[in-house]
């Protein structure tokens, strides 16, 4: 198994967006990215996509102004410089489907990929409920209902393989998957998504201070799952949104 993590770009935002903090003017780079496996068993696989290119008339003014995009870097741009076009995507798994994480969906429309879409079932309902009645918030219709997409749902885990397992949280959307993967190099690494953002948030015990999260309830209990976890496989976490370690784990390059 190969793992790299694709670079789509960043938005520039209030820090207590991600980390909740009591400087209210202080702003933050949020890395969006994909993390590309070649699986010899499962072949490509993609977890998230990123944003879409149509942010500027897609997205909302509030969401526009809340998280405003710094670059921008699409899916389809950041697999041809690995070699890869969406035609060759064998899975697509989404975190959630929020903007951010399911704006590159549109690329895959009339591929394989578009047919084996995996989500948690708590989410996908979330989703449709919340934009068919006029409360979206960073749920998009456009972004997630694209033509021809199927949707495989899950509820609880997933053992995709022997080193690919999928898990679903109960905090920042319904249902927020995480990854599992099990590495020669880093040894087994725990995909957080959004239920922690950063480093930071998650040595400090420091609840995100934006309106996403319903409750700081989900975020502490979520919490205490990631940290047993942790223990239990003696895993390295990787974080939602954390510039720094992105970056580092970008410019490794290759995980086998």
């Amino acid at each position: 198994m190969e793992l790299e993590i694709l670079d789509l770009g960043r938005i520039k935002c209030k820090k207590l967006e991600l980390v909740e903090t009591q400087d209210e003017a202080q702003e933050i780079y949020s890395p969006m990215v994909s993390v590309l496996i070649r699986h010899p068993e499962l072949g490509v696989v993609l977890y998230d996509t990123g944003n879409s290119p149509f942010y500027s008339t897609e997205y909302s003014p509030e969401e526009l102004e809340t998280y405003p995009i710094d670059e921008f870097i699409s899916i389809e741009d950041a697999l041809a410089q690995k070699g890869l076009r969406p035609d060759d995507i064998d899975l697509l798994i989404l975190s959630h489907l929020h903007f951010d994480h399911v704006g590159g969906l549109r690329y895959f429309r009339g591929t394989k990929a578009i047919k084996n879409v995996i989500v948690a079932d708590a989410d996908l309902r979330e989703a449709y409920a919340r934009t068919m009645t006029g409360d979206g918030g960073a749920y998009i219709k456009c972004l997630f209902d694209v033509e021809g997409v199927t949707y495989r749902t899950i509820d609880e885990g997933l053992k995709l393989a022997d080193d690919l397992e999928l898990f679903v949280q109960r905090s920042h959307t319904p249902g927020c998957t995480g990854m599992i993967v099990r590495t020669e190099e880093k040894g087994t690494v725990i995909f957080t998504s959004d239920t922690v953002y950063t480093r930071e948030s998650y040595e400090k015990a420091l609840a995100p201070g934006g309106g996403i999260n319903k409750t700081q309830d989900e975020f502490f209990e979520n919490l205490d799952r990631i940290k047993e976890m942790e223990a239990d496989l003696g895993a390295t976490l990787f974080f939602g949104h954390d510039y720094d370690q992105a970056k580092e784990w970008r410019e490794a390059g290759v995980i086998h």
